[in-house]
């Protein structure tokens, strides 16, 4: 993983499923990056986004991995610092997994959490 811009304790990690799944995303679409960060949403505070980027904005990080590149606005990522993204498959269900260690407390569905 390459970091751009001020990488002073910057940390992002995507395990080896995650960059398959967001790859696999990414092909055939007109893309090179995805854009992940958090909203005010639900019970807890808060929730993470992700979408697919068409441009680096002025306050963005980016972040190159092998196949792709993840932008998060540096507000976000005051809350994202170090953590890891999986993708988890459990039977027909499937989805991206925020470890993150700066999370306080989530609610009960998983949907959002608190710092």
């Amino acid at each position: 993983m390459t970091v751009t811009g001020n990488t002073t304790n910057k940390h992002l990690d995507f395990t080896d499923s995650a960059q398959k799944h967001i790859k696999s995303l990414l092909d055939g679409k007109d893309k090179a990056a995805i854009r992940i960060g958090i909203r005010d949403s639900g019970c807890s505070g808060y929730a993470y986004f992700l979408e697919f980027a068409d441009e680096i904005e002025s306050n963005d990080l980016e972040f190159s991995f092998e196949d792709f590149k993840v932008l998060i606005d540096e507000k976000s990522f005051t809350f994202i610092n170090g953590t890891t993204v999986d993708f988890i498959k459990e039977g027909v269900n499937s989805n991206l997994t925020f470890i993150n260690p700066n999370v306080s407390a989530q609610c009960g569905c998983g949907e959002s959490f608190s710092i």
